[in-house]
């Protein structure tokens, strides 16, 4: 058998598992397409800066792809914060729709705001989207994160419900 056939057979039997096991190809390629930083701007609500700002760019990341609705079609989640010339601003997680149209992507909700997360991880499983970061208590300075704070979301059909919400304290 030639080289050429077995990497032929290997890279197929990968994209069959990868759709298999939930990590579909299309959702992902559209995500890539997406100027996130754009879409997310509008959400973040940041404050007006100074006309001609340098440190005034938002960025964004996409942190996961998912079925969350359960409609067949894979939800996108961006982290993303305000840009800040002095300080970190608390990082969101922003779902987007999976069934609508790459150009105009629809926000369905903005999770973690009730905390205040300097870092931010994302997993999908099992439906429900789980943040796991560093955030601030109401006592910690803004350089310091003194909790471990992980959460669970998962769609109730109209909006994004808190499951879970833990918090321990950095020792």
């Amino acid at each position: 058998m030639s080289h050429r056939r077995v990497w032929t057979g290997a890279g197929s039997l990968a994209a069959c598992l990868t759709i298999v096991l939930g990590g579909g190809t299309a959702g992902a390629a559209t995500a890539a397409k997406v100027d996130w930083a754009s879409v997310v701007k509008p959400a973040l609500n940041c404050p007006k800066p100074e006309p001609r700002a340098a440190w005034n760019v938002v960025r964004a990341r996409v942190a996961g792809v998912g079925d969350l609705t359960r409609d067949g079609k894979r939800e996108t989640v961006v982290v993303s914060s305000c840009p800040s010339p002095t300080a970190s601003n608390p990082m969101i997680a922003f779902v987007y729709d999976g069934s609508a149209k790459p150009s105009a992507p629809r926000l369905l909700g903005k999770l973690g705001k009730n905390r205040y997360f300097t870092s931010l991880k994302v997993a999908i499983r099992g439906g429900a989207v789980h943040l796991q970061g560093r955030a601030l208590s109401d006592k910690a300075p803004r350089c310091c994160p003194d909790l471990i704070v992980s959460q669970t979301y998962r769609w109730d059909g109209t909006r994004f419900r808190t499951t879970a919400d833990k918090a321990k304290r950095i020792t």
